[in-house]
């Protein structure tokens, strides 16, 4: 990086730029996409009767949180790779600059879950919202209501919005200029934000973490928690980059410039992050079985009820177990096909993975509520644990979610990768990505 400026490497092929007619047409037709199940999905609002529209408000926040989850795991990994000056990983930083490029829009799409929990009250999906007598009379909500209420809540969230936007903006703008005047200053200057970006995504994320998904039963916690739901986004988003790049190789892009060699550390990236995953989970379990706290347990327990006992079993082996193995062998990571499913399964149940955090705590009747006995003392919220329903099974909502938010991320990726190459021309690290080779045994 000795040089002020940095030419375009001698032929670099056309393939780093999308075809506009038909990129258009692509991007068309994605929103196109995305804009019915959103219509969709409003048609359900309307539709929904199950009590102050839990059905169709769980749904909406499995949804949105899939899409935020991917995309901070986006803007984590950009971070990362400026931290650690990567070269190898150049030809792909663009996609995952692209793919933050979702976090503005869903700024936007969180405004409903805020109205909800502001002005709607009853209906948010967050049972720590009602400022009602059951509330007023449980200990732990008295305990904790300086930090879970309403105003609070959104204010936490227009910080964390801030400084993701502000992070993800500075970044890819600094990238994009770099296209354009080849500065190896703008290099360093990347680099040093990425630094402590990466410590205020990870707080941010964390607390977030903490706001959508913890708070849900806000009986239980977990000081682990902010890292098992960023261990999911790190895989969640390593494999949808992978499954872009594979889809743009496809499409005749990248095919000289993003090669298998990197399409290989990919793998070993999501191989390394399912054991991690994995270790996270259990660390989480364990702690929690062992010291046998009810405050604690509740949240585990109310997963091996009913059908979701078996989801509960399912969920290691098929998060775990399979991709472990699928992905153990080098010849594997090599293979596209063999990649691309391992992919694609591990994104799949990233989403059951978020499933099955979120649905269990939906209440079959928000009505109802008991009251549970320890020791000589009667817990009012404890109790609204054993008025639980079922409530297992995948509604139309849940499926119509998914797309809607899942369309969003990959259209505002589409959109950006129209508007610049589709790797850093002039990042002066990139010859070292063009020739970049593992060294296999």
């Amino acid at each position: 990086m000795s040089s002020a400026t940095v030419t375009i490497p001698e032929g670099l092929p056309d393939e780093v730029r999308l075809n506009p007619a038909k990129s258009l047409k692509a991007l068309q037709g994605l929103i196109g996409f995305t804009l019915a199940a959103g219509v969709a999905l409003a048609i359900g609002y309307t539709v929904d009767a199950t009590p102050s529209k839990s059905q169709f408000w769980f749904s909406y926040l499995v949804g949105f949180t899939l899409a935020l989850d991917v995309a901070l795991g986006a803007l984590f990994w950009n971070q990362m790779h400026h931290v650690t000056d990567a070269g190898w990983s150049v030809g792909i930083r663009r996609t995952y600059e692209n793919m933050t490029r979702t976090i503005p829009v869903l700024a936007i799409l969180f405004l409903p879950l805020a109205y909800n929990v502001v002005i709607a009250g009853n209906d948010a999906p967050w049972r720590w919202v009602p400022n009602d007598e059951i509330n007023q009379a449980d200990h732990l909500w008295k305990h904790k209501s300086g930090y879970l209420n309403p105003g609070f809540f959104v204010f936490r969230f227009a910080a964390y919005f801030a400084v993701w936007i502000g992070l993800s903006v500075l970044q890819r703008k600094l990238s994009t200029t770099q296209d354009a005047t080849g500065a190896v200053k703008l290099s360093r200057t990347m680099r040093g934000w990425a630094f402590t970006g990466t410590l205020l995504l990870g707080v941010t994320a964390t607390f977030a973490a903490f706001d959508l998904i913890m708070s849900l039963n806000f009986h239980w916690f977990s000081t682990i928690f902010g890292v098992y739901f960023w261990a999911g986004g790190m895989r969640g988003s390593l494999a949808t980059l992978v499954l872009i790049m594979l889809t743009l190789r496809a499409c005749g892009y990248l095919r000289h410039t993003v090669t298998m060699e990197h399409l290989h550390d990919c793998g070993k990236l999501l191989f390394g992050l399912t054991v991690f995953w994995t270790y996270i989970a259990f660390s989480q379990y364990f702690l929690i079985w062992y010291g046998n706290i009810p405050e604690e347990t509740v949240w585990y327990l109310r997963r091996r009820e009913g059908l979701w006992f078996t989801l509960s079993v399912l969920l290691p082996i098929c998060y775990f177990v399979i991709p472990f193995f699928v992905l153990l062998p080098q010849k594997h990571k090599r293979t596209p096909q063999i990649l691309g499913f391992a992919a694609a399964w591990i994104l799949f149940f990233h989403l059951y993975d978020l499933y099955w955090q979120i649905m269990p705590e939906k209440l079959a009747d928000p009505t109802r509520y008991g009251t549970a006995v320890l020791g000589d003392k009667v817990v009012e919220g404890l109790g609204r644990e054993l008025e639980r329903g079922p409530d297992v099974g995948v509604h139309w909502l849940d499926i119509t979610s998914v797309l809607f938010f899942f369309g969003t991320l990959l259209s505002c990726t589409l959109y950006g990768m129209r508007q610049t190459p589709l790797i850093p021309i002039r990042d002066p690290r990139l010859p070292e990505s063009l020739h970049f080779e593992n060294e296999l045994t």
